[in-house]
């Protein structure tokens, strides 16, 4: 278990050149944007503009804060993401083109398909609520990350991880015994990630 903390985070440009990211989490270490297995990113929209294309890439992206973004498709299909609403996946090929009615910040899971999958969760606890992770599918892996108030993780017989706005916590190696607790109230998301090739071993290093 590991605090991912913002000081540490990686600010790099996106993939076309039209804004800025903040990765919080890519696996394996040293990976690059053609590379990685996984990747878990953060990032402010300030203007209009296509989707950076990631070929062989599922995607699933969600509003944290912010204005409404809407996706529209070559196809002509639209989406549109509120602040805090349901997440959206999408195939990292796919051409869409995003307009926004205000500036916004978005959370981005990526996962090379067929080698990994995910599922991104929004969640939101009460002060004191707690939340057992449990392990669902074999070699998973947790990673939360808070968008509101403060949050902690622990398992039996383990310290406890504590996490504010804008840090995450990755379990590489969960338990299915660990909690989710919430300080005061807490809003955030819970993302699983997993292998399903062969090749992929049974726990990603991420780079930190």
């Amino acid at each position: 278990m590991e605090l991912l903390a913002p000081e540490s985070m990686r600010r790099m440009p996106w993939k076309n050149g039209g804004g800025v990211t903040t990765e919080i989490a890519i696996a394996p270490a040293g990976a690059t944007l053609d590379t990685f297995d996984w990747r878990v990113s953060a990032a402010q929209v300030d203007a209009p503009g296509p989707f950076s294309r990631f070929d062989g890439i599922d995607r699933t992206l969600a509003v944290t804060a912010g204005g409404n973004l809407t996706l529209q498709r070559a196809g002509g299909e639209r989406v549109s993401l509120a602040p805090g609403g349901h997440p959206v996946s999408f195939p990292g090929e796919a051409e869409i083109h995003a307009t926004l009615d205000a500036p916004l910040h978005d959370f981005n899971v990526m996962t090379r398909r067929n080698a990994w999958a995910h599922h991104v969760e929004v969640l939101t606890l009460e002060a004191g609520a707690q939340r057992k992770l449990r392990r669902l599918r074999q070699r998973m892996q947790w990673l939360i990350y808070g968008v509101e108030g403060t949050v902690s993780v622990g398992a039996p017989g383990a310290g406890e991880v504590h996490a504010k706005p804008g840090a995450g916590i990755w379990l590489g190696t969960p338990s299915g015994e660990e909690t989710l607790s919430a300080g005061v109230a807490w809003a955030g998301y819970l993302v699983a990630l997993w292998p399903i090739a062969e090749t992929c071993g049974a726990r990603a290093e991420i780079a930190r």
